[in-house]
């Protein structure tokens, strides 16, 4: 006997609203890893500006006055973006999957079930060393790259959660009886 296909419908209002998730925020030591990283930027453009000034040939004193404030805008914009932009950096994990919500303009909120990942790795580079923090990066099938980027997260967090990951990431993929 088969048994007839059924894809039945489910009220919207009936689904769990995700504002009532538990979200965790990163690590407020982050705001300084970001700000030392947009600080070494910042210097590395302002040399490569000055020496473009000092080694120029035909540069006019507009030219000098419009490069010093295209380079105040950007880096007052991206400190303003930096600064308001970390509070909406906020993580949770659920039972069957973890969700990373982030962005001040463009607000994203990412969702992957633990079923989708194919590994989970930890990354630290030498700023976030220095605050004991990490980043936590998730693939899942198909792609080459991460599809998902905590960071900002205390070393143990970060591998906590890594081995959480895994772990409910191979009970997914057991048979069950």
């Amino acid at each position: 006997m088969t048994e007839k296909f059924q894809n039945l419908s489910i009220s919207i209002n009936e689904l769990p609203k995700v504002e009532e998730v538990d979200f965790h925020p990163i690590d407020p030591k982050y705001l300084k890893v970001s700000l030392i990283g947009s600080a070494i930027f910042f210097i590395i453009l302002a040399a490569g500006a000055f020496a473009i000034l000092y080694f120029g040939d035909d540069i006019t004193q507009l030219g000098i006055i419009i490069t010093i404030g295209v380079y105040l805008l950007l880096l007052v914009w991206n400190l303003t973006l930096t600064i308001l932009g970390f509070k909406k950096k906020k993580y949770a994990i659920r039972d069957r999957d973890i969700l990373y919500s982030k962005g001040l303009i463009w607000s994203v909120r990412t969702a992957i079930p633990f079923n989708r990942i194919q590994h989970a790795e930890i990354k630290q580079g030498p700023i976030e060393r220095n605050f004991g923090l990490s980043s936590l990066k998730v693939f899942t099938a198909g792609g080459q790259s991460s599809d998902l980027v905590i960071p900002g997260l205390p070393n143990e967090t970060a591998q906590r959660l890594k081995d959480f990951i895994l772990k409910k990431t191979a009970e997914d993929g057991e048979p069950t009886v």
